[in-house]
């Protein structure tokens, strides 16, 4: 299993960061990961919830199920999921901060393919995943401190 851990800084109060690292409807937009999101059964910040979405890695398709294994909001979610590329859970830890949110984001994934998929790993499928997670997190801050005009 590989296990991949960054940081980042959002200008932005931690519930709205919250917020938006919930709405799995959304992650299309900043997760260049995700090409879609079918479907979200349930509350986003509720233990049990499900999202099945179509993820794209090294130009090959993988669709599959997610699930919220567990929340602390606006602190904490967990998330776990699978299909046919493998298993992959998700953690993500926001700190409220004097200006923002301090965020941690740590993800362990499995590929398939036992030894095969452990060397291609290592090889280059790991700093694919690393530089997309890294570009995603930049959207992620982008998408987040968007500046929302008032309303007149």
């Amino acid at each position: 299993m590989a296990h991949l851990r960054m940081t980042a800084h959002y200008d932005a109060p931690v519930e709205k960061v919250f917020d938006l690292a919930v709405d799995y409807a959304r992650y299309p937009e900043w997760n260049v990961s995700y090409e879609e999101m079918k479907e979200v059964e349930g509350p986003p910040d509720q233990v049990g919830t499900r999202f099945h979405g179509v993820m794209k890695l090294m130009g090959r398709k993988m669709e599959g199920w997610g699930e919220v294994t567990e929340v602390d909001r606006p602190r904490l979610l967990m998330t776990t999921g699978s299909g046919s590329g493998g298993g992959v859970t998700t953690i993500y830890r926001f700190t409220a901060v004097e200006k923002g949110t301090d965020a941690e984001l740590e993800i362990d994934y499995q590929l398939p393919a036992g030894l095969f998929g452990k060397v291609a790993d290592k090889l280059f499928i790991e700093r694919t995943v690393e530089r997309d997670l890294r570009h995603s997190l930049e959207n992620f801050k982008a998408f987040v401190e968007e500046k929302t005009p008032p309303v007149t």
